[in-house]
């Protein structure tokens, strides 16, 4: 297994994405004269958090965000409480925004701050709480303050390295429903996303920021699981086509998170059991062509070796031919080339293990049919048509399912695939029908693909064919 990703910075602003708004960085924010004597007279800060919040902002204008950390840290239970009370108390965007640039620059520089605010919680018994007052601005419309919170809130939360003084189970279950309900939003809010679309919506590139941070550790991990993400994933890996850069950036950041949950073992092991994921997996490395996709889809697979079924699986889905064609190339980044070479060597030891049968199974329960050799070996036909019984008939069903796929290559080899059984197999005709294999080969007589055409023909003729000893007679339909 591959080092541990390091948590990564998501920079809305660069070819990570294009945001169509007029960008405001953190240091237009910070340079803004805000009138904090207000909040005081107003009573939502005390006399001495106003010197606090003067001695901050003048260290803030001297542009060291060194000074600002050490004051924080020599000061860190007064300065949670003063950021508590001023994003509860004030609304203003312009205070709110000035709140959050600040927290992210210094989270930047110095991730270990966040232990800071949760000391601040769990030494006040939960009385000083600045996690409440962020939930709540995700709330709000403005785009720089929703991309802002997302991203502090998800380092805060996800933070795993801060061990409390003293055990404290309300809190410890307080601060995990937090990190529970910011994982449901961002899913929530992304199930809504249309893959097609890519990065041209500004608030899927900064919830996906605020995910892509969240699964840097692995309570952030579980959390994300826990909130059915995994779904999630697959719907947006399920775009089709990857032809403009926003799309292709889209999957990326996807496919980042798909590794880092990979990681946890927990996480590696529900991806394995997702539905469909190890398949798309392997069907974007046969389709994408950019490099950094590339590298973290075999990462991910790698860390996936191993574990539950995933590596049949990859070999069902046909991963052994995207992998020696990935070989071929050349790569600037030679992690790519590593991960390749563990991948096709890993994998073919269990590729020996593994009969025609286990092989041809596995691919068609990825729902994606390729010309592998069993398909057309006389050989495997007569060895294994027993084997369509096996378990209730599952590959058999999945096997006519596969003539509803929109992949024409899947269509035509699932065709040529019921025939030869119907062929073979004394019951196969009797075998196919609780399915609707017919009625599903007779669409497929007038698609679009000559060759799906042609083996779709070959299968009904098989249909409707009924053997009687030597003879044969035709049902009419």
């Amino acid at each position: 297994m591959v080092a541990e990703p390091v948590p990564m910075v998501f920079k809305t602003g660069s070819s990570a994405g294009k945001v169509k708004q007029g960008k405001i960085t953190n240091e237009d924010v910070l340079r803004r004269e805000v009138p904090w004597s207000a909040f005081k007279e107003k009573g939502i800060i005390s006399k001495d958090e106003l010197e606090l919040m003067y001695q901050l902002v003048e260290i803030v204008q001297s542009k060291s965000v060194a000074a600002q950390a050490a004051l924080i840290e020599m000061r860190s239970a007064e300065h949670a409480q003063l950021f508590k009370a001023l994003l509860t108390g004030v609304n203003k965007d312009e205070v709110v925004m000035y709140i959050l640039s600040l927290l992210d620059e210094l989270l930047k520089q110095k991730p270990t701050l966040a232990s800071l605010f949760l000391a601040a919680l769990y030494e006040s018994g939960g009385a000083i709480d600045v996690f409440e007052p962020m939930l709540k601005l995700l709330s709000r419309q403005h785009l720089f303050i929703l991309e802002k919170t997302t991203v502090v809130l998800a380092k805060l939360l996800s933070w795993d390295h801060y061990i409390p003084p003293a055990p404290n189970t309300s809190l410890e279950a307080a601060l995990a429903r937090k990190l529970r309900s910011f994982a449901a939003w961002a899913v929530a809010l992304l199930k809504n996303v249309d893959p097609q679309d890519g990065f041209d919506q500004p608030r899927v590139v900064h919830v996906l920021g605020g995910v892509q941070q969240l699964v840097s550790s692995a309570p952030g991990r579980i959390a994300f699981v826990e909130a059915d993400g995994l779904p999630l994933l697959l719907g947006l890996m399920s775009g089709g086509h990857y032809g403009t850069h926003s799309a292709v950036q889209l999957l990326y950041v996807v496919m980042v998170v798909v590794w880092s949950l990979s990681y946890t073992p927990e996480c590696a092991s529900k991806l394995g059991h997702a539905a469909g994921l190890v398949p798309k997996l392997v069907d974007i490395l046969k389709s994408v062509q950019k490099e950094k996709v590339v590298r973290v889809t075999c990462a991910a697979l790698r860390n996936l070796v191993g574990v539950g079924s995933c590596s049949s699986d990859m070999i069902g889905a046909g991963v052994m031919k995207a992998l020696l064609h990935l070989q071929q190339r050349k790569w600037a980044d030679e992690d790519v080339k590593e991960d390749v070479d563990y991948l096709v060597e890993a994998l073919e030891g269990s590729l020996k293990s593994m009969s025609s049968w286990d092989v041809y199974a596995k691919e068609v329960a990825s729902g994606r049919l390729e010309w592998s050799p069993s398909h057309r070996s006389d050989h495997f036909w007569k060895d294994n048509y027993k084997a369509f019984e096996q378990n209730d008939g599952e590959t058999l069903k999945q096997l006519v399912g596969c003539l509803a796929s929109p992949d024409p290559t899947t269509l035509a080899v699932a065709c040529h695939d019921v025939g030869e059984l119907i062929k073979v197999h004394p019951e196969g005709r009797r075998l196919v029908a609780p399915y609707q294999a017919k009625a599903h080969a007779m669409k497929l007589l007038k698609h679009e693909d000559p060759e799906v055409q042609k083996y779709a023909l070959t299968c009904v003729q098989r249909l409707m064919v009924i053997k009687i000893g030597r003879a044969s007679c035709r049902e009419r339909v």
